[in-house]
């Protein structure tokens, strides 16, 4: 189901044109079934809808094990319990394809394509961890007054504010306690450090107020909206915070069709606050064209991160399965630039006539967060992949990411990530492959290397949200691969964002439907610092 949200104190407007359920999954990135011209009953499992693997589930599998996967009387459960031949996909795909013959489970390669089997294996994947299909939009949403325990550090959370709109996507903490927050359709706020939230700054860039609903108002997306806002790292004598958004062209927030998208583009500019004013508006960096946006803002990144020695990287998420590959177009890639615009002499194809000079790496999805750690002077991005494909990637100047030739993932239609593959002479040992591979994919959002005080035992290590999971996780990290994962906060709200402030407190930015909220992590032996 796709509907036109009418936003708050602002007049109806039209929305896109009903495209066809199979191109518009396609498009958002999703299973076809998830769009469909009549509402679904809200489920809480995934097998429970036609996705990919379903039908092949329910037709030879849920006989022995359960048509929730709970067990019968001639099979195990696949839920609820340790699976004894492991329940890695890899594990799963060869319990699958191999069988247990001498336990009277058949050898399903036999039966089934590798991809099917896959698919199998990436369904019990999802149903083992819960993942909701309504992406933890509308489930509800209390903030635990309990103590978290975890192997390092005991903690509770504390509401910092409420009230924000249900779609904001970035915080940035400033050196006095303020935080500034994005709201995508609406524009910028400053919240006070007692957590009192200001109106909305006057001046920033025009965002676009439509929403399309897909599935039960499950998923929302649109075009044109203001996405990460970060402080200069010399915040506290320049005063500098930086916008990333999309511009929109022609044909946004109007009647679109197949043929014709809409136009736009990813902007970064700087400015500064006074008086609830924004002012001195600079130009930083801008796609050089107006292109169509097929995908619309849910893909388009517009992450930001620092390096302290004058630069700063942003993220430009996709536009077509063909333009990511190509170094002629902004799309797909990462950029660094100058924190005032100009172009690093040193970047990797700077002398590339036929490339983006400002093209720090290439070949990424749906870039979802960004993280430079001045300590390692590395810098990381989240990205959302296929089905079963997050990543964590070090990103390395001039490198190849491989999407949409290569994934660990699978097409949401049961077919292989192959995109393009046949006609390029790129292999797989030609791209980087992620340092954390995330399957099933939780939908994680942005991340940070922590280095404050408040948290000692986590110093060096990841903090990552996500938001299908509503999961806070902690990974540990050696060689730049993950050596150890912990799940800090379970299902607690769609997590987009996360920071950290002078103290070492984390902060999170919740996304939900009744109102976006942001909390605090703080060690359970610690007062009250500022809250309400």
């Amino acid at each position: 189901m796709i509907t036109l949200f009418k936003p708050r104190n602002t007049a109806p407007r039209l929305p896109l044109g009903l495209l066809p359920a199979a191109l518009l999954a396609t498009l958002m990135c999703v299973p076809p079934w998830v769009i469909s011209a009549e509402p679904i009953k809200a489920l809480d499992r995934i097998e429970d809808l036609p996705a990919t693997g379903t039908a092949e589930y329910e037709a030879n599998c849920a006989v022995c094990h359960g048509e929730q996967m709970q067990g019968a009387a001639q099979g195990s459960p696949l839920v609820g319990q340790t699976l004894k031949h492991g329940d890695s996909i890899a594990e799963l795909t060869q319990s699958i394809a191999e069988g247990f013959p001498n336990k009277g489970m058949p050898a399903w390669s036999n039966v089934f394509t590798d991809q099917q089997v896959k698919a199998l294996a990436l369904l019990v994947s999802e149903n083992r961890a819960g993942y909701r299909v309504d992406m933890n939009i509308h489930s509800e949403l209390e903030i635990p007054d309990e103590l978290f325990r975890s192997a390092k550090h005991d903690f509770v959370l504390e509401e910092i504010t409420a009230g924000l709109d249900r779609l904001p996507y970035s915080i940035s903490v400033l050196p006095d306690g303020a935080i500034a927050v994005t709201e995508k359709m609406y524009g910028l706020r400053l919240v006070s450090p007692d957590g009192a939230l200001s109106e909305l700054i006057k001046g920033t860039p025009e965002t676009g107020q439509d929403v399309f609903l897909m599935a039960s108002d499950s998923l929302e997306f649109g075009t044109g909206w203001l996405l990460d806002v970060q402080a200069h790292p010399n915040y506290a004598d320049n005063g500098w915070l930086y916008l990333h958004y999309t511009e929109c062209g022609e044909r946004c927030n109007q009647v679109a069709s197949v043929d014709e998208p809409p136009l736009s583009r990813n902007v970064l500019v700087r400015g500064r606050i006074k008086d609830g004013q924004w002012v001195d508006q600079e130009l930083i960096w801008q796609a050089p064209t107006f292109d169509a946006n097929l995908y619309l803002d849910m893909v388009a990144g517009g992450r930001i991160t620092f390096d302290p020695e004058g630069y700063v990287f942003i993220t430009v998420g996709m536009r077509n399965m063909d333009g990511i590959q190509d170094l002629s177009t902004p799309y797909g890639k990462t950029h660094r630039l100058h924190d005032d615009g100009r172009i690093p002499a040193d970047n990797p194809f700077v002398d590339d006539p036929e490339a983006g000079n400002s093209i720090w790496t290439y070949g990424h999805r749906s870039p979802q967060g960004l993280f430079f750690d001045p300590q390692t002077r590395q810098v990381w991005e989240t990205e959302h992949g296929p089905r079963g494909g997050d990543e964590i990637n070090l990103l390395l100047p001039g490198k190849n990411y491989g999407w949409p030739m290569f994934s660990s993932g699978q097409n949401y239609d049961g077919t292989e990530v192959a995109h393009g593959r046949q006609q390029s002479e790129v292999e797989l040992k030609d791209t980087e492959l992620p340092a954390v591979d995330w399957v099933p994919s939780p939908a994680i959002s942005n991340l940070t290397v922590y280095r404050g005080e408040a948290f000692p035992q986590w110093q060096g290590q990841f903090l990552v949200g996500s938001l299908k999971a509503a999961n806070l996780y902690r990974i540990q990290m050696e060689g730049n691969r993950s050596v150890a994962q912990e799940l800090l906060v379970p299902n607690l709200a769609r997590i987009r964002d996360i920071d950290v402030d002078a103290n070492g407190l984390v902060y999170l930015l919740l996304e939900h439907a009744s109102g976006g909220r942001i909390v605090r992590l703080r060690p359970a032996d610690e007062p009250l610092i500022g809250a309400r």
